[in-house]
């Protein structure tokens, strides 16, 4: 059952929201951007945020996405929730997010997905935590839906972006601190299930032979058992970990063993599905971070998605305050700087100066030749003025 954050979604309008009662900040701070597809997932972001502020967007968008705000450490918010799931949703909200937030340097997609479990070397469990990371030549996320099977596996068509490097070097540090035992995950996921009111579920993680089918009729996997469906032989574990390495994004939902395996032939490093990094990976700079909600094989799986989406929402929060803010301040100003007005660098607003040198010969003065130059097209002329 879920309290507290849950009922700040419905609260009268005899009383204005906390956010509300906030000094609204414009749409041009905010530098970082949340995709989230389901609510549960959105509400365990923002139980995640330092704070929470209005902002009106310049911009008005016709499909009016759902956005929230907030702050993390130093870093300004927004949470976007597409109106449905799967890529194409996606892509059109990261559009949107682009146009009506411009200062926006990168993005994180944060919520629920499917595990791909292959023990003991990916063992890969409900409430475990995958992040897109690069490695062995893939770039952390691949459309597992566009391109085409051959002999030897599948064979993609182009490929999608890799996540943004300040994302992937906090992500670095905390490898380090995850060794060290530093890492603050549970402290900021315990803050998130305590403010959600939920808990780490109590029921069994069990993980089927793949070639063994659920008993379709029944709501759990008690028959399952009864029928002497085959378990996978694994350690009990009662603590989220953190996988790194390739997501498989597309637009179905893959709902059972078979299809998961016949998906994945080709990728064998792949860690978990989901249904819209695909969309986003191209349009912002994007980092995929999944809590592993079931495992694609039918099986019932029930309580466990509001906790994934709790433990996806504290390893952003954990991703995000290991940003470097210098090197955020960095990229701020240099996107400011490519995003100039042309307005600004139109050189037929320039004076032409009437007494320019063109060498060493103070007698040469063409001041047409200037006027010329002023007209022909270049997409970044450079000034210089003689001192």
């Amino acid at each position: 059952m879920l309290r507290g954050a849950w009922q700040t979604q419905s609260q009268s309008a005899d009383g204005a929201s906390e956010a509300s009662q906030l000094q609204e900040i414009p749409p041009e701070t905010i530098t970082v951007a949340i995709f989230c597809a389901l609510p549960h997932e959105v509400v365990a972001v923002k139980c995640s945020l330092d704070e929470e502020f209005p902002c009106r967007p310049k911009k008005v968008d016709p499909k009016n996405y759902m956005y929230s705000f907030g702050r993390i450490g130093s870093l300004r918010i927004v949470i976007a929730r597409f109106h449905s799931v799967g890529t194409v949703s996606a892509a059109h909200g990261a559009t949107a997010v682009s146009h009506q937030f411009p200062n926006v340097m990168f993005a994180l997609l944060v919520g629920t997905g499917t595990g791909i479990p292959d023990p003991p070397k990916y063992d890969v469990r409900l409430g475990d935590i995958v992040v897109s990371v690069p490695q062995d030549n893939h770039p952390g996320v691949v459309q597992y839906d566009f391109g085409k099977y051959e002999d030897d596996g599948f064979v993609l068509k182009g490929s999608l972006n890799k996540p943004p490097p300040i994302l992937l070097s906090a992500d670095g540090q905390l490898v380090e601190e995850e060794i060290m035992d530093r890492s603050p995950l549970e402290s900021i996921l315990q803050h998130i299930t305590n403010k959600l009111g939920i808990s780490r579920p109590e029921i069994e993680d069990i993980l089927f032979d793949q070639n063994f089918a659920h008993m379709s009729q029944e709501k759990d996997c008690r028959k399952c058992e009864e029928m002497g469906g085959e378990k996978v032989a694994r350690e009990a574990r009662y603590y989220p970990v953190v996988h790194r390495g390739l997501v498989l994004s597309g637009s179905g939902i893959v709902r059972n063993s078979i299809d998961r395996e016949r998906l994945r032939r080709g990728y064998k490093a792949a860690l978990c599905f989901e249904m819209e990094a695909a969309g986003i990976m191209d349009e912002i700079p994007c980092l995929v971070i999944r809590g592993i909600s079931d495992y694609a094989d039918a099986h019932v799986q029930e309580g466990w998605h509001h906790y994934a989406a709790a433990v996806a929402a504290a390893y952003c929060k954990t991703i995000l305050c290991k940003v470097d803010s210098q090197k955020h301040m960095i990229l701020i100003n240099l996107h400011t700087v490519d995003n100039l007005d042309e307005a600004f660098i139109d050189t037929s607003k320039f004076p032409i100066a009437e007494t320019a040198h063109f060498g060493p010969y103070a007698v040469q003065h063409r001041v047409e030749f200037l006027d010329e130059w002023s007209n022909f097209e270049l997409s970044s002329p450079t000034l210089y003025k003689k001192r």
